[in-house]
């Protein structure tokens, strides 16, 4: 081990005693220079010049991929309404406790059954329907997404083609169960 540290020491002696050549002509020019590094204040046109220079350099740069470059899928689509749906719920309960609660106090009307039932009633048959078909269609499609997740979570369906499978059957019988709840 001794003679080992001894051997790399006696190298680097003579590496260091060695002349200047070859590899080492850079380290001895670097330690034998004996010109100033000399610093000037710079003008406010080499700073908006530089700056130029960068705005550029900035503007030939291409432009991160954007999701807009890659072909659509249904995975993309199923997760995003899924979210959205379950903030328009949330949104939608939150929104209706709050209005119920403030009515009597900010409209000066009281939110009962029987106000609500009245009102809803006397619409339109397409109105209603429509109406019925919007709140009905996020919340069958959030349970149903909902359940396929649930699926997934015991290890089920999680090839390309079950993920597929499950999501086409999602989207149908989210189509027919909110169809039928607003024909009620």
């Amino acid at each position: 081990m001794k003679s080992i540290q001894a051997a790399r020491q006696g190298i680097l002696i003579h590496n260091a005693l060695t002349p200047s050549q070859g590899l080492y002509v850079a380290r001895g020019a670097r330690v034998l220079s004996t010109s100033r590094v000399t610093t000037q204040a710079s003008s406010s046109n080499d700073v908006q010049s530089q700056e130029e220079i960068a705005k550029r350099a900035r503007d030939m740069r291409p432009v991160s991929p954007h999701l807009t470059i890659y072909q659509p899928q249904l995975t993309w689509y199923m997760s995003s309404v899924h979210r959205i749906t379950g903030a328009a719920l949330a949104a939608g309960l939150y929104g209706g406790a709050i209005a119920y609660v403030l009515s009597p106090y900010v409209f000066g009307v009281t939110m009962d059954s029987a106000s609500i039932v009245s009102a809803f009633g006397a619409l339109p048959a397409a109105t209603k329907f429509s109406a019925k078909l919007l709140l009905s269609l996020p919340f069958t499609f959030h349970a149903f997404n909902g359940m396929r997740h649930l699926l997934w979570d015991t290890t089920r369906a999680l090839s390309l083609k079950g993920v597929y499978s499950t999501g086409y059957t999602v989207l149908v019988a989210s189509l027919v169960t909110s169809g039928f709840l607003a024909s009620l």
